[in-house]
């Protein structure tokens, strides 16, 4: 199996000009051939690699190929903590709005300004933040988030010929999610009990998470993945339910969205995924894309 990992980490890093995006995507063009990849641009700015035929297939592996900026603080992930998570991911937004707070008060003190003109200080300051620290500054090192989604679904569909599968690479997910909301949007119908495996951050960890929406569990194309996937003496595999999980990534976007996430077994929490969205962001193992890789071919031809 190639090692994609390593390939697309040292050839397309940054994925995020229109320039870098397009690069890549003749990449995908010239691994896989023209015939089985295309491009699909939704609402004139997303940009999605589709690679097979998603209206036949009885199963989508998906991941999102754009990578982020540099945050000022490590967006760090606590898949199955769901009250953790989300307050960490408060507390950040919290201590913007705090400092440029602090900061409008003592301007408006010492120039003796208005409550407007403090006003329109503090707003100014904590977008100006808010922008700098999750938009400018372009993160140049991208190997778990998300070049270890990609690599895993490019070693899949490199394997794998067969109707009962497609695959989509999404544009503009660091920017909420953008590409998979728009194609969710346009084949709602088509995706009514499809069931949609999303990787995203899977190269850095042992403790391979899946987390399956409501209407997912229900599908018997979840219990053959279920059965697919199994513990051995590297990984271990844990199935969780979304409403009590916290994984913020485009299989939220479906139906019946699957999302996979590798983490490791914290201190405090029982599960962690560190160092995404900054320049740290250089550990991801092939060992944990073959791994999927092997094991998501399998699951297809149980199907």
């Amino acid at each position: 199996m190639k090692d994609y990992l390593n390939e697309i980490d040292d050839r397309f890093p940054i994925r995020k000009s229109d320039k870098e995006k397009s690069d890549f995507f003749d990449y995908v063009v010239g691994e896989l051939g023209a015939g089985r990849v295309r491009k699909e641009t939704l609402e004139k700015k997303h940009n999605n690699i589709i690679i097979g035929d998603p209206t036949e297939a009885k199963v989508i592996f998906t991941a999102h190929y754009d990578t982020p900026a540099t945050s000022l603080v490590p967006n760090v992930m606590f898949p199955a903590n769901k009250v953790i998570g989300m307050l960490f991911h408060i507390m950040y937004p919290l201590a913007m709005a705090i400092f440029s707070l602090l900061v409008a008060f003592g301007v408006g003190a010492v120039l003796s300004l208005d409550d407007s003109y403090v006003v329109c200080i503090y707003l100014v300051l904590y977008f100006a933040i808010f922008f700098c620290s999750t938009r400018l500054i372009t993160n140049t090192h991208n190997k778990n988030d998300n070049t270890s989604g990609v690599a895993t679904v490019l070693s899949i569909a490199k394997e794998m010929h067969s109707d009962k599968v497609a695959f989509i690479l999404f544009d503009n997910e660091e920017k909420g999610l953008l590409g998979s909301k728009a194609f969710a949007k346009k084949n709602i119908k088509m995706l009514g009990n499809k069931i949609v495996v999303n990787f995203d951050c899977v190269g850095n960890g042992d403790q391979i998470i899946f987390i399956a929406k409501e209407k997912a569990e229900g599908l018997s194309e979840y219990e053959l993945l279920k059965a697919s996937f199994s513990d051995n003496d590297r990984f271990s595999v844990h199935h969780l339910p979304f409403k009590k999980s916290l994984g913020n990534s485009d299989h939220k976007s479906f139906p019946c969205g699957v999302g996979v996430v590798a983490s490791k077994k914290g201190r405090v929490v029982k599960f962690i995924t560190g160092r995404i969205h900054t320049p740290r962001d250089t550990v991801a193992d092939s060992g944990n894309i073959y791994y999927l890789a092997k094991n998501a071919i399998s699951f297809v031809e149980k199907i």
